[in-house]
């Protein structure tokens, strides 16, 4: 009896394995990067360099975070087999438990290393957390490089036609490869972005694990909300010409909101005056740029020059909850970054008829 149950379960099994290697292999192949081999920086291109900067990043955020995938598959089609009897089922439960492997798959792969150590656990994702966020910085300073670059070589063709440097045709003609290259550079971030989605739910995923299990480290996340004031609070005047630097990239928006159109960027240390200021934990700040134009920034973001920049949060199961609010916020960044680079693409900067008024800045990876 039990010899003939195992043998009716090797064979799923095998099969199981087979399927996860298919799974994992298509993930690689239809999702990653070969899918990006057209891709490549051409001789002419100007912008070249800022290309194969974002180019680079495709290795890293196309990396496996599918060991579940294989593990679940496993699983799914064992249990298919032994409901349904046969192979039909096993292919079934296979397909079934290589999705719900894949939703949790990092997360229990990260747990069966940390062999039941909590802290051991919260270390690996913590580390893990912090390494993608520095990345996804990257390739939003690299995407938004590699944009200004863009619009800025549109403009010079378009001087040079007006300096008749260069014919309508030959304008026309460089315009055209200008905005082919940029339509690329879209496609390739866009893509990096899903990337980072599907790799955000693991990171969400995890977190939620880890919270679910320790109560405390849930109260110990509210407690650092509620305690946290906005950076340079403390020390900052309310308003009154303050001098405040940006504590990391920052957007400047044109009135108090997250969904405010963006009129400038903020590099990270870079001086403003403050006009007004609001320090609760959700306030704006209006500042004055450099050129007199006047803006808002999130409080949080900035701080008095010679003030300590913002520290990473403690490395426990609270910090990594934070550091995945943080991925949030940072995947979002680049999200509308991407979104105003396809609304430009769409507009008039790659057109004779058309000029660019928009003056490149730095863009922030956060709020």
């Amino acid at each position: 009896m039990t010899s003939g149950f195992a043998g009716r379960a090797i064979r799923p099994v095998g099969l199981a394995l087979m399927i996860g290697a298919i799974e994992l292999s298509g993930c690689s192949s239809a999702g990653g990067p070969g899918l990006f081999s057209s891709y490549t920086v051409a001789a002419d291109d100007t912008c070249g360099d800022y290309k194969s900067q974002l180019k680079g990043y495709r290795d890293f955020f196309f990396s496996s975070m599918l060991e579940g995938a294989a593990i679940g598959a496993g699983v799914g089609a064992l249990s298919g087999y032994l409901i349904g009897g046969n192979a039909q089922g096993a292919l079934i439960g296979a397909a079934a438990g290589g999705v719900i492997g894949a939703a949790g798959g990092y997360y229990a792969a990260k747990q069966k290393a940390a062999a039941g150590n909590q802290q051991t656990l919260a270390n690996s994702v913590y580390a893990d957390l912090s390494h993608e966020n520095g990345e996804i910085d990257g390739v939003t300073q690299a995407f938004n490089n590699l944009r200004d670059c863009r619009l800025r070589t549109a403009q010079t063709v378009k001087s040079d036609l007006a300096a008749r440097r260069i014919s309508r045709e030959e304008a026309e003609a460089k315009l055209k490869k200008i905005h082919d290259w940029f339509l690329a550079d879209i496609d390739f971030a866009d893509a990096l972005g899903a990337k980072m989605t599907e790799r955000g739910g693991e990171y969400a995923t995890a977190s939620d694990q880890m919270l679910t299990s320790d109560p405390a480290a849930r109260q110990t996340l509210d407690q650092r909300r509620a305690s946290t004031p906005s950076a340079g609070a403390a020390a900052a005047p309310s308003g009154g010409g303050a001098r405040l630097v940006a504590t990391e990239a920052a957007r400047v928006r044109e009135e108090k909101s997250a969904d405010s159109k963006q009129i400038a960027g903020l590099a990270p240390g870079e001086p403003v005056t403050v006009l007004e200021r609001d320090e609760s934990a959700n306030g704006w700040t209006e500042i004055k740029l450099r050129d007199g134009r006047t803006g808002y920034v999130a409080s949080r973001l900035l701080r008095p020059a010679g003030a300590r920049p913002a520290t990473p949060p403690p490395q426990d199961v609270a910090g990594v909850a934070q550091l995945t609010e943080s991925n949030q916020l940072k995947r979002k960044a680049l999200t509308d970054d991407i979104a105003q680079a396809k609304t430009e693409a769409n507009g008039s900067a790659f057109q004779l008829s058309g000029s660019i008024s928009r003056q490149p800045a730095v863009r922030p990876s956060a709020a």
